[in-house]
């Protein structure tokens, strides 16, 4: 809009005219203090997220009231930036644009993050409660499970929360603050990879229990199987809007040393004695024997 507003003139309207005016505007100049304040409460009551800038001693009363007040790091003052939430460090406004960026990124990293837990935690729940309701032999031991807690809570979780920024973020409509961070979609991947993580592991236990007894051997595949459909869910859980050749295999390098030290970690559970007696695992070989 080609509409610009002066001070002088906000001062001749009503509440319900600024309201209504401060959407089609593009401009407003010669406003004082009570009038970016009255801008900033005006466009908050329209349902907007409020970004205000400032340097200046009079730009603090609105500075705090938006919801994102931002302050210049060289020449603001000092009133300015303890009003403000954020600081620009340079005293460019393209960097505010990185900022939103990054924001984004963490909030899209944190539900990566979430999905990944609450798809391990269910998978490994149902497991134990289907196994106890329908009266199964149990697929994994106590041990096994504390060690899917670790790997879970371990490496692979941690390198989710720093996938490099996906520059398309900004391309995306932002979210309304009312919007919970597990939506129904979110919900939706988490009973989908916990689906598939629980019927592969079953379909395993049962194809290695043929006598209908449980051996070592049997717990130790369906615990192997159970840790690689894991670290699948992790490689998944990456991007929610892409796929992994999209992202880049290797974009994200704590991810990959992450799953290669959870596989190392594996492996030793499997193949080193001392770590065989803990979790009364056998160790595989190809023939099967």
């Amino acid at each position: 809009n080609d509409l610009s507003v002066s001070g002088e003139d906000l001062d001749h309207m009503s509440a319900a005219d600024i309201r209504n005016i401060v959407s089609q505007a593009s401009v407003f100049y010669r406003v004082s203090p009570k009038h970016k304040l009255t801008i900033v409460k005006a466009l908050q009551a329209q349902g907007h997220i409020v970004g205000m800038t400032g340097d200046g001693v009079n730009d603090a009363v609105a500075l705090k009231a938006a919801d994102i007040g931002i302050a210049m790091g060289q020449t603001g003052t000092d009133v300015s930036k303890e009003a403000a939430d954020m600081i620009l460090v340079k005293d460019d406004f393209y960097t505010i644009m990185a900022a939103i960026e990054e924001g984004k990124a963490i909030f899209h990293n944190i539900r990566n993050f979430v999905r990944f837990q609450l798809s391990t935690s269910i998978a490994a729940l149902s497991l134990i409660t289907l196994s106890t309701v329908f009266h199964f032999p149990n697929p994994l031991n106590a041990m096994q499970i504390l060690w899917i807690n670790i790997i879970m809570d371990g490496p692979p979780a941690q390198s989710l929360g720093v996938e490099p920024v996906d520059h398309d973020v900004l391309k995306r409509p932002p979210r309304k603050v009312t919007d919970s961070m597990i939506d129904k979609r979110l919900i939706a991947h988490i009973v989908t990879s916990a689906t598939v993580i629980v019927v592969g592991t079953l379909c395993v236990f049962y194809a290695e229990m043929s006598d209908g007894k449980v051996t070592p051997r049997d717990t130790t595949m369906t615990f192997t199987c159970f840790v690689f459909f894991d670290m699948f869910n992790a490689l998944s859980c990456r991007s929610q809007t892409k796929f992994l050749f999209e992202i880049g295999l290797f974009s994200n390098r704590f991810f990959i040393v992450a799953v290669v030290l959870s596989i190392i970690g594996q492996l030793a559970v499997i193949y080193l004695p001392p770590l065989q007696y803990v979790f009364q695992t056998e160790a595989l070989s190809a023939s099967g024997r």
